[in-house]
């Protein structure tokens, strides 16, 4: 009687393993059932249902996962770290996203591009490949420099000012980020004096992805505090700004973001404004590195 229950037992803690278990397809055609234990930056730790045996997996050699729909947590972490999905239907129509389910009736897509999850007959479907790793910035961080110019008119002409600013980045969603800026400066030469106070605030949206390319656009207000002896310029003001620019993130780099943005801007210091549109007027270079 004791053995048979211990044999029941064993057989519902099998069943629920299957049950709680993700289903991986490898490209090489074989599928493998087991729990993801770990993983790194090129492999993933799966413990296989059925010899427990525990395997480690190229993610290059991984062609989906089916996530048990209680492993969202698993399936979060896993999907900022593995690429996605490039579906082109028979109608021609291309879909871009990371594939959830997959079986011979249908298949369910997690879109990037906005439109939700898709799901859809396998039939539709004419050829499924894989595009190079995208990146994820939901809910991070980051710290780094700009550099930054900003131009004033003065009786002498227009006089320009290079400043190196602090920044923290952060982001609220995979698309919408907040950022400060602070920067100071002083010399003194020929005993003349040069000042730059500059703080901003800005806001931004990310409204394209091309694998590690962000596009987006935004907004800042600020202020802007000059004492330039030399071009007659002196007093405190405002900024207000609109920009757009390109963050690219390498594979052998991908904590750090490199960017640049062109826009317009109004700057007033004292008696002193500048409107222009260039991309003098904002940030020439800014690097981040995000947590």
């Amino acid at each position: 009687m004791i053995k048979k229950s211990l044999l029941t037992l064993c057989l519902v803690f099998w069943a629920f393993g299957n049950l709680f278990a993700e289903t991986i397809y490898l490209k090489n055609g074989k599928t493998l059932i087991g729990k993801i234990l770990k993983y790194s930056a090129q492999t993933i730790t799966v413990q296989a249902v059925g010899d427990h045996q525990e395997r480690e997996i190229l993610k290059d050699d991984i062609y989906l996962i089916n996530f048990d729909v209680n492993s969202e947590q698993r399936y979060i972490e896993f999907k900022k770290q593995m690429a996605a999905n490039v579906v082109y239907l028979k109608n021609g129509e291309v879909i871009i996203g990371r594939i959830t389910q997959y079986n011979p009736e249908f298949i369910t897509i997690e879109s990037l591009k906005g439109q939700g999850v898709l799901q859809m007959p396998t039939s539709e479907v004419n050829m499924i490949t894989t595009q190079d790793t995208i990146v994820d910035m939901n809910q991070r961080t980051g710290i780094g420099y700009v550099q930054k110019k900003s131009t004033l008119n003065s009786n002498d002409g227009p006089a320009s000012y290079t400043s190196d600013q602090l920044s923290y980045k952060f982001f609220l969603d995979e698309k919408m980020f907040g950022q400060m800026l602070v920067a100071f400066g002083s010399s003194v030469s020929n005993g003349n004096t040069l000042k730059v106070l500059a703080m901003d605030y800005r806001m931004g949206m990310v409204f394209d992805q091309y694998k590690n390319v962000q596009l987006y656009y935004g907004g800042s207000a600020g202020i802007l505090q000059v004492t330039d002896d030399k071009n007659g310029v002196s007093g405190s003001g405002m900024s207000l700004s609109g920009f757009l620019g390109a963050e690219m993130f390498f594979p052998s780099l991908p904590n750090f973001g490199f960017s640049g943005e062109v826009g317009v801007g109004y700057r007033k210091a004292g008696s002193y404004t500048s409107t222009d549109l260039s991309a003098s007027a904002f940030p020439t270079f800014s690097i981040h590195y995000y947590f």
